[in-house]
């Protein structure tokens, strides 16, 4: 379509229903693309009057987000239930809150897509027949239905999906459960992420799961030590996102660690800690054998301010290493202000 002009777009809108099907395609996408809320009154006596271009009417007002299409759409979805897709998929679009009681019932359909449909439009629309809708279709016999609706407890559900997310941390839906989980950000999950950090092969979940680590009360879930060095990054990160100087213990060991990553990691997080053991730590650290470590070690120092910084950093300022001999430099400098 070349032009916007409210006559052609109201012809085109008026023609919805009286053209051969293929033809209805091309005019709802025309009339989507153009984006001209003008046409929304020729779209409405559609739904009114329950021509046969209805539901095409109802897939170009929910693209124009056209509230004022609410009322009519949900009166054509009580009528028509599980006929009416394009309907609920334009409610959803509108986060049409009061089209929620409608749309629930269709999680009773036979059609698993007709589930799905209403699903995705919860999940949009929220509110609190989110959180008892997604609980029942995780439930649900049909795999894509059960996925949809631990995203719709991922995104809306409350504190009665926990337990629901939390077992869901165990199987193929863990991503889309620790968003929820993250969201949620409860203490008594402490134990559950732990498990995910330790079982866990994808990067993602293990991040995410320390994220939510890191924003909530781990008490004494954190493990001293994994054998997997992926694991210990996470746990010394973690450690230094709440600087809790009640894994000083840990920090010490991860100092010593075979692994480079986790070693910088412990530096950066005894750099947080305000500790009478965290100076000589990091003076030691100074002389690992790795640039990376060293360099964390002095910018450390630096976040710390101890008396006698410029001592301390002597030999690393001619460090053989550039960023190392940088780092120590922009520690003095930070200190000076």
């Amino acid at each position: 379509m070349q032009t916007s002009d409210p006559r052609r777009l109201d012809v085109l809108a008026d023609a919805l229903g009286q053209v051969h099907p293929s033809a209805v395609h091309d005019i709802t996408r025309a009339l989507s693309r153009v984006g001209d809320p003008r046409v929304a009154p020729v779209l409405i006596e559609h739904l009114r009057h329950r021509r046969p271009g209805r539901f095409a009417a109802a897939e170009v007002l929910g693209n124009l987000r056209v509230t004022e299409a609410t009322g009519p759409l949900i009166d054509i979805l009580r009528e028509s239930g599980a006929d009416a897709l394009p309907v609920v998929e334009a409610l959803g679009k509108l986060e049409a809150l009061e089209a929620a009681p409608a749309i629930v019932s269709l999680l009773d359909h036979s059609s698993p897509d007709v589930r799905t449909s209403a699903l995705l439009a919860l999940n949009r629309i929220g509110g609190p027949l989110a959180t008892p809708a997604g609980l029942k279709a995780t439930d649900d016999v049909h795999p894509v239905v059960r996925a949809r609706a631990f995203r719709v407890l991922a995104k809306h559900g409350d504190h009665r999906a926990l337990g629901r997310l939390a077992a869901a941390c165990d199987g193929r839906h863990v991503h889309t459960a620790l968003t929820g989980l993250a969201r949620l950000a409860d203490d008594s999950l402490a134990p559950t992420l732990v498990q995910v950090l330790r079982t866990t092969g994808e990067r993602r979940v293990r991040k995410l799961a320390g994220r939510i680590l890191a924003r909530i009360d781990t008490g004494h879930h954190l493990p001293g030590h994994d054998p997997d060095p992926l694991v210990r990054r996470v746990i010394v990160w973690v450690i230094g996102q709440r600087a809790d100087p009640a894994y000083m213990w840990t920090l010490t060991n991860a100092l010593k660690d075979e692994d480079e990553l986790v070693r910088s990691r412990a530096a950066t997080a005894l750099g947080r800690i305000t500790h009478e053991k965290a100076l000589p730590l990091l003076t030691e650290a100074l002389r690992d054998p790795r640039p990376r470590v060293r360099a964390t070690a002095a910018t450390a120092l630096g976040r710390t301010a101890p008396d006698g910084l410029r001592s301390l950093l002597a030999d690393t300022l001619a460090d053989p290493h550039l960023a190392v001999r940088s780092a120590a430099a922009a520690a003095l400098r930070a200190t000076a202000h």
